[in-house]
């Protein structure tokens, strides 16, 4: 039976306009219903569920990627070197990985390069482009990065070095002048899938480049395993031939993950057969970026590229420890910035906070727990002996990198997207930045919506998430952006105890909800610690949470994850 839903006091909608409550129908109708709010048709659902790499599109429908072969081939035939030069993040590191690993197993002459994020800054940079002239390269590609480096393309182009460009990041408008560049998003690409991640374009081109030297598809395929974290870190949307190359991923990390990948699970205690994507977002990620943070991202590439396994486990060691120290400055840049944003009362629209000598690898790991902390746009500018570096995080609906171009004349320099940003502000200028972001946020709102909306799938009694309910929904991973897990309403719960703060500080809750005669569903609520005394006053709950899954000591188990509830109305 399907009745119209009671509207929960919370900013809460069904994700479709007649989501009810379904009453006593089994698991098949239930995953019939998630697969009808997805989209997905009848005809689609075995792509949906076995997604297959015979379904990937033609490597050479990307615009330019005949030239960039060709160019590779030229080289491989005269001993031309080549510098694989990537982005400091886990995109960028993956994507040097790949490339570097394809093209010295097939007899390419390259040597990899990644910027120092502090010295050299983000993109291609002098420096690297006098180190690729200094080792005598011939052909630079570019990794995850580039799009906009039209001045450093045409200082390479003058030393005689061919730029290939390989990015996913959206041109603007001076495009540089490169031998070539590969992006989906250029103007005029006919290539059908346009949200590729940095090593998602990477690997389009050692596609192509396998089929022209006579290889088997698996040459390339073998790479999956980067491919996938890259997907997963970069959050981008997890639809289309993401969702392949993620799919597939996964599998490649079970079956046969290369000796560094395999090092950093086993330090992060995670099952390669059972690897998800928040596994790789709250584990893998952070030891990857640690490299980055903290020391040289180079680091990192050679973790993903280490034969030996016990150099794997050393180098994955290392990034442990590095990711531990990045903690640790983390902790304190945290509490000091969340200190002064209490103080700060001036700026209604953002957090802004700024302070001497904080730690460049982590402020925009803090301006994301300042969104957390307070939600509202958050910046965090580091004084490094004057020289004001500052990260930027924004929240859904608000394109942080366009308002903080309305405020450009405080800045020497910024960059991003519509969610993240980096920026250079002139010395003295943070009060003044800070008051024009603060007012164009505040315009921009008068329009906008503060809060990204929050969607269930539909109304379910918890008496039917049962074992195999909880089991066929696991079908439906890898989930992301454009993925997302399930997510049910839940009326009329009753709790099978008192719930219990959990974590650092009691952030969390942990509790159980009462599903049948003496069965019950553990659930965690992260960030809810502070909401305990609420939940255990209520006789009865409405609930929302997701589903999704875990392994926990090599046992594979459905993780519950409440998001929100309120006292039941009857």
């Amino acid at each position: 039976m399907t009745r119209p839903p009671r509207v929960p006091p919370a900013d809460w909608s069904p994700r479709a306009s007649d989501g009810g409550q379904i009453d006593n129908v089994d698991a098949d109708s239930l995953v019939a219903r998630m697969l009808e709010l997805r989209g997905i048709t009848s005809g689609q659902r075995e792509a949906f569920f076995h997604p297959d790499l015979d379904d990937l599109h033609d490597p050479l429908l990307m615009l330019g990627m005949e030239q960039a072969v060709a160019r590779l081939m030229l080289a491989q035939r005269s001993g031309e070197r080549i510098m694989a030069y990537g982005d400091y993040d886990v995109d960028g590191a993956t994507s040097v990985a790949l490339v570097q690993e394809f093209l010295e197993n097939n007899g390419f002459d390259v040597i990899p390069y990644i910027p120092d994020r502090y010295s050299e800054g983000y993109g291609l940079s002098e420096e690297g482009v006098r180190s690729a002239e200094a080792s005598g390269c011939g052909i630079i590609i570019t990794l995850d990065c580039g799009i906009r480096a039209v001045d450093r393309v045409r200082d390479a182009k003058d030393r005689n070095i061919d730029v290939i460009i390989c990015d996913h990041h959206l041109p603007g408008t001076a495009v540089p002048e490169a031998h070539t560049i590969l992006n989906p998003k250029q103007r005029d690409c006919p290539y059908p899938f346009k949200e590729l991640s940095g090593c998602g374009v990477a690997f389009k081109l050692i596609q192509a480049l396998t089929d022209r030297i006579g290889l088997s598809p698996w040459s390339a395929y073998d790479s999956l395993d980067l491919v996938a974290l890259s997907i997963a870190s970069d959050l981008v949307d997890v639809t289309g031939e993401n969702r392949i190359l993620l799919h597939h991923g996964l599998k490649t990390v079970a079956r046969n993950s290369r000796p560094g990948i395999r090092a950093l699970l086993q330090i992060v205690h995670c099952t390669p057969d059972y690897l998800t994507v928040r596994d790789i977002i709250s584990r893998i990620s952070p030891r990857i970026n640690a490299a980055g943070r903290m020391a040289r991202a180079t680091e990192a590439v050679d973790l993903l590229t280490a034969r030996n396994e016990q150099k794997a486990s050393e180098l994955a060691a290392n990034l442990d420890s590095l990711n531990n120290i990045r903690r640790s400055y983390d902790e304190q840049v945290t509490a000091a910035a969340t200190q002064q944003l209490e103080e700060r009362t001036e700026f209604k629209h953002i957090n802004i906070v700024w302070g001497k000598d904080w730690h460049r690898g982590v402020i925009g790991i803090v301006a994301t727990r300042l969104i957390e902390h307070r939600y509202r746009p958050s910046v965090v500018i580091s004084d490094d002996n004057g020289v004001l570096v500052g990260s930027a995080r924004s929240t859904p609906g608000l394109d942080i990198h366009a308002l903080i171009r309305e405020c450009k004349e405080h800045l020497i320099q910024y960059g991003g997207h519509a969610m993240a940003a980096g920026i250079t502000v002139k010395p003295d200028a943070a009060e003044d930045f800070a008051k024009a972001l603060d007012a164009a946020v505040g315009r921009e709102l008068q329009s906008a919506s503060k809060r990204e909306p929050r969607h269930y799938d539909m109304e379910v009694s918890v008496s039917q998430c049962t074992p195999e309910l909880l089991s066929r929904l696991r079908n439906f991973e890898p989930f992301g952006p454009g993925s997302p897990a399930p997510v049910f309403l839940a009326r009329d719960v009753q709790l099978a105890n008192t719930p219990r703060q959990v974590g650092k500080e009691g952030r969390h809750l942990r509790l159980s909800m009462v599903i049948g005669q003496g069965e019950t569903l553990d659930s965690v609520g992260f960030g809810l610690g502070h909401r305990k005394e609420a939940l255990a006053a209520a006789k009865t709950l409405d609930v929302v949470f997701r589903v999704e899954t875990e392994c926990y000591r090599g046992v594979l188990q459905p993780r519950i994850t409440l998001l929100d509830f309120w006292a039941a109305r009857h």
